[in-house]
């Protein structure tokens, strides 16, 4: 059974991938449609959610996402985060800029209207941070992970304040998003995380065979930027996103 389960859901997935190219190329280069279209951001919610369901995730959320003109700030724990969270409302991503130049998924990526952040480049932060303060001015909601890289899922570990300072700058609203993974009986899932030396095949085929996982969504209050120091900011964030996965 988990053999059949196991290839049934890679090619799910490759077909998904291929339409995924198809769908981008008709909205892109047929239709016109850049990422700030309303039914460019449908589709894209659409094929992001989709891949958390090939996999066999069941989502729960709790709260609501804001809208518009919103930092949101979210413990790591795998590359399904991004289609998790992305499947929920139309956010963009900061990823690193290696990102943009994976084939196929890079370019899937930028399409989407992912922001790039290159890491370990005098003045990296403060380019990727004048890009994310132009989005959020211009109403957009995007999406950080201020821990810099993936968790086991039973920590969160210190936030990065640095690019905190893109909402003060924008006056924008920011959101702390906590995520927590859950195998068939309940507890934290083992299979989720993705950290380490783990390649991206060996954390898929841990994956497929599952017969699901439960997925957590917790969208908290926003917090006002204004009158705030971004390492304070980056505490309180923290400090709630901790709270919820405490609990």
């Amino acid at each position: 059974m988990k053999i059949i389960r196991s290839v049934w859901r890679f090619s799910a997935l490759l077909v998904h991938i291929f339409l995924g190219i198809f769908l981008t190329i008709i909205y892109s280069f047929v239709l016109r449609r850049s990422h700030t279209s309303a039914s460019y951001r449908r589709l894209v919610r659409w094929w992001l959610g989709r891949i958390i369901r090939i996999l066999g995730g069941r989502v729960h959320v709790i709260g609501a996402p804001a809208a518009d003109h919103t930092l949101m700030v979210c413990n790591h724990v795998s590359w399904l985060d991004i289609p998790l969270l992305g499947g929920q409302s139309s956010i963009r991503f900061l990823s690193k800029s290696e990102v943009r130049h994976w084939p196929v998924v890079g370019w899937l990526a930028s399409k989407a209207g992912t922001l790039y952040i290159e890491r370990g480049r005098n003045g990296a932060a403060r380019s990727a941070a004048d890009s994310i303060t132009q989005s959020l001015a211009r109403g957009d909601v995007v999406m950080l992970f201020p821990e810099g890289t993936t968790s086991d899922g039973w920590q969160v570990l210190p936030f990065h304040a640095r690019l905190f300072t893109s909402a003060i700058e924008a006056q924008a609203k920011i959101q702390p998003v906590a995520i927590r993974y859950l195998d068939e009986s309940g507890a934290l899932s083992p299979h989720v995380p993705y950290v380490g030396d783990m390649s991206l095949w060996d954390n898929l085929t841990g994956l497929l065979p599952r017969p699901y996982f439960s997925i957590e969504v917790h969208y908290l209050p926003v917090l006002n930027s204004t009158e705030q120091t971004r390492r304070a900011l980056a505490n309180l964030s923290e400090l709630q996103i901790r709270k919820v996965l405490s609990s």
